[in-house]
């Protein structure tokens, strides 16, 4: 564990409950919040709320040029109009280079939506599974990223310490992406179908290669 990770730690401690626990989840019916998306009908979240503050731990602004040039560069996307049961119209600014993404334009390839954040401890275990499998699938798969409820220094320096190789985007307090993608703390897994229809979710950890290529499997129709 790196020094970051453990300042990290020792913060999330007075403010955070903790990353979510493990719960798979199918398609479901729209938020009712204006935002359109996929949500459970049946399985139940067995998670934990990770707590909202995150101010007392945000570093200086000044961001650090090598972690900057080290994360993955946000794509630029044609517009599309949100869809039923979709990725809500949310947009939120590049946490490396790159413009702003909107989340409902992200269309044309089956896609692993995750949200991780710099304080959890579970979300680096998952990064090199997603490296595997993005390695391995190609063009057939997208992997982008929501770096959750922590200030954009911080998920710089851990997108390099993680080693997370897919684009993200930056929410700093969390509270879009808790609204609009109903998430309740990271780490937590979409599965978005190319046309933009979340198909599933994974609430909390994903612990082997073998559920998450289950998961794309049966939510994405992608074997790799």
């Amino acid at each position: 564990m790196s020094w970051r990770q453990v300042a990290w730690l020792l913060g999330a401690v007075l403010v955070l409950s903790g990353c979510a626990t493990g719960s798979s989840m199918g398609t479901g019916s729209s938020m009712g919040t204006g935002s359109p998306m996929g949500t459970a009908a049946t399985t139940p979240a067995a998670s934990t709320p990770a707590a909202t503050g995150t101010a007392a731990t945000t570093p200086a602004a000044s961001t650090p040029a090598a972690d900057l040039a080290a994360a993955p560069t946000c794509p630029r996307v044609p517009a599309a109009a949100a869809v039923p049961g979709g990725l809500p119209d949310l947009t939120l600014p590049c946490l490396g280079a790159g413009p702003a993404v909107r989340l409902a334009n992200l269309r044309g390839t089956p896609m692993v939506l995750n949200v991780w954040a710099a304080w959890c401890t579970n979300c680096p275990r998952e990064m090199p599974l997603f490296a595997d499998l993005q390695k391995r699938a190609g063009d057939r798969l997208r992997f982008f990223g929501v770096h959750y409820k922590a200030s954009r220094a911080y998920g710089l320096a851990a997108a390099r310490d993680f080693g997370v190789t897919f684009p993200s985007v930056q929410d700093g307090d969390g509270d879009q992406t808790t609204v609009a993608l109903r998430v309740i703390g990271p780490p937590t897994t979409l599965f978005v179908t190319a046309d933009g229809v979340v198909a599933g979710r994974k609430v909390g950890e994903i612990t082997s290669a073998g559920e998450l290529a289950t998961l794309v499997r049966r939510y994405l129709g992608v074997s790799a």
